[in-house]
């Protein structure tokens, strides 16, 4: 009998929540990954991975609270004589419930087709099964979801000539915030071949396909060569995506005349697509009192991006933070949308008029827009009734306790008793305990010399601006590193 032929099952779906103007995410459920001009998707010949490569062409309708997707693929390997056609039509109903968010998707059309040397593999909707729903958490500063879903299709090869039935059960998780995006999908699939005819062919295996789609906004430092140049140099923000496929399989081994070896074919692999990274400089500031400051290269970040006041020529890096100037700095550096500006024919004394975000804010305050922003994203909170003091110093455990809440990580201290590890946690105030152990836990916030916290200690700007650097590397690489690096080398 002739070698036979079988994909890993292909499921049908992509998940469309970009934060990005050119967000690619992983393109289906069928554990393929793409870049601007390529996707790729793995299927299995008698134990041989076979890579396609093609395209997607994606065609989204919103009614309501369901989206319709329709895709269609077109992939082939011509070195291995391979085609494969897809369409499917996908609708998704969303139902929000306050900070939670559920999804569940249902396919009304579908259709595949596997050309490979002589053999033809089909199914569609009819000889599918499929059913999938995700969660979403929405929290003020990350979006964390995970979903799961079950699927089986059933392939005629060559029409009569005998079935695939290949099941699946899929998972994905993942996160979406300012400083990058990661969803890691892995899907497990049991293959069964039933071959018919007088010398029928029957054997089973198995394949683990794992596809991680990241995206990260970056940043560096870049001098500049000539020293007769009115600044030293810049930071870039650099956007980019990394697509990463990994791959184990455990299938039968034919011999050359297509017989049915005593041996397995057991194998791993993996690749990758990446973007063209978008490039963008950032403002250069001109502060002259944090030249040689322990925290020079943080503050100078925040400047750039305009966390911070870019245009002052002194900083202050010793003065406390205060709280106005904290809620601007963590709306720009976690990208919160803001309120558009008062129309102009509207009049000056109208404006004016107009009550504030709190009793305390007036629309002047410079710093009123990013306020009101970090109130409705329940990033922080008034002191007081309808008061916020936005010129009343930050101490160091209100701004960890902002920056845990921003995260939604409020309810990862233990429950029983446990002290956070510095040497005046009986000073820490109760309220802000869980917040201090989970800060220092991730590698937010650290103690002075001898150990020490100092929870009721004013924040410097110095400080603040650290501690909100900090918060950016977490967001760019040990929180991308928990959802990928670590599941994939599970």
């Amino acid at each position: 009998m002739k070698k036979t032929i079988i994909t890993i099952m292909s499921l049908f779906l992509i998940f469309t929540f970009s934060l990005s103007s050119f967000a690619l995410d992983i393109p289906g459920y069928e554990g393929g990954i793409q870049n601007e001009m390529f996707y790729r998707e793995v299927i299995f010949i008698t134990g041989e991975p076979i890579l396609l490569t093609g395209t997607i062409d994606i065609r989204t309708t919103v009614r309501n609270n369901v989206v319709t997707e329709r895709y269609t693929y077109r992939l082939e390997n011509i070195e291995k004589e391979a085609k494969m056609t897809r369409n499917a039509t996908i609708t998704k109903t969303i139902t929000n419930n306050g900070k939670q968010q559920q999804e569940v998707f249902a396919v009304t059309n579908f259709k595949e087709v596997i050309d490979i040397g002589p053999l033809k593999f089909e199914t569609d909707q009819k000889s599918s099964q499929w059913s999938k729903s995700n969660i979403h958490e929405i929290k003020p500063g990350v979006t964390y979801f995970a979903g799961n879903w079950d699927g089986r299709k059933n392939y005629t090869i060559n029409r009569n000539e005998g079935n695939v039935m290949v099941e699946t059960k899929g998972s994905t998780v993942g996160y979406q915030q300012h400083w990058g995006t990661t969803e890691t999908q892995t899907l497990q699939h049991f293959i069964q071949y039933d071959g018919r005819g007088d010398d029928p062919l029957k054997w089973q295996g198995t394949a683990t396909v794992e596809a991680v789609h990241n995206r990260t906004l970056d940043y560096a430092y870049e001098a500049n060569a000539p020293s007769q140049i009115s600044f030293r140099g810049g930071y870039l923000l650099t956007e980019q995506q990394e697509n990463v496929l990994k791959y184990t399989y455990d299938l039968p081994r034919f011999s050359a005349d297509g017989n049915l070896l005593s041996q397995r074919n057991l194998g791993s692999n993996s690749f990758s697509l990446d973007t063209n990274p978008v490039n963008k400089r950032l403002n250069i500031p001109h502060m002259r009192d944090i030249e040689g400051h322990w925290a020079e290269s943080n503050v100078l970040l925040l400047a750039s991006l305009e966390a911070v006041y870019p245009n002052s020529s002194y900083f202050g890096p010793s003065l406390p933070m205060t709280r106005g100037d904290f809620a601007r700095a963590v709306a720009v550096i976690m990208g919160v949308e803001l309120e558009e500006e008062p129309q102009r024919q509207r009049s000056i004394q109208a404006q004016q008029q107009e009550a504030g975000v709190f009793l305390d804010v007036s629309r002047q305050d410079p710093n009123h827009k990013y306020i009101k922003a970090v109130k409705e994203k329940g990033i922080m909170v008034g002191l007081g009734q309808d008061l916020f003091l936005p010129n009343q110093t930050l101490t160091k455990a209100e701004a960890t306790t902002i920056i845990v809440r921003l995260l939604g990580f409020e309810n990862l201290a233990p429950i029983q008793r446990y002290n956070t590890g510095f040497r005046d946690d009986a000073n820490i105030p109760l309220w802000a305990k869980d917040s201090v152990y989970v800060a220092r836990e991730l590698s937010l916030v650290s103690g002075t010399n001898d150990g020490y916290f100092q929870p009721q200690k004013p924040l410097t700007k110095a400080e603040a601006t650290t501690l909100l650097t900090n918060l950016i590397h977490y967001l760019q690489r040990e929180l991308r590193y928990d959802y990928r690096e670590r599941i994939l080398n599970y």
